[in-house]
């Protein structure tokens, strides 16, 4: 299905972060231009992170989970999942500066940022769109710029 033009610059960047779980897992096909080793991943998924990441998981909380957690009880239910998954892909983040394990918290990671976009495309933005009209939907994507 198509994605309303308000939800556009989110399922954008959300390509950048299944790059990035790609890049963490183990047996990631090696790309040119980034990391292969694990403490070269975990640079880059901490550097990611810092500098993209946590602001889109910021907006997300801020500015489009409270507008569509009361819309149905699919959508409420949908929020409190996708918050809990933002917590624990916090705790793995932190974990990769100080785990001895660097290669199964990297894989664990991508694992589950992959699942967790794929859950926001697939299912949460997909009921956003059927659950609210055109004009919410404009005025959403106006709340996320």
């Amino acid at each position: 299905m198509r994605r309303h033009p308000g939800l556009i610059p989110l399922s954008r960047f959300h390509r950048s972060v299944l790059f990035l779980a790609l890049v963490c897992k183990k047996n990631a096909p090696p790309v040119k231009g980034y990391p292969e080793d694990d403490e070269g991943k975990r640079d880059y998924a901490l550097a990611f992170y810092q500098a993209k990441l946590k602001a889109h998981i910021t907006l997300e909380e801020t500015r489009l989970f409270p507008v569509v957690a009361g819309v149905n009880d699919q959508l409420g239910a949908l929020v409190t999942e996708l918050t809990e998954e933002h917590a624990a892909l916090d705790k793995l983040f932190v974990a990769l500066r100080t785990t001895q394990a660097l290669s199964e918290t990297l894989h664990q990671l991508g694992t589950l940022l992959e699942s967790h976009v794929r859950k926001e495309e697939r299912q949460f933005f997909q009921l956003i769109q059927e659950s609210m009209d055109d004009e919410a939907l404009s005025g959403l994507g106006d709340a996320l710029i």
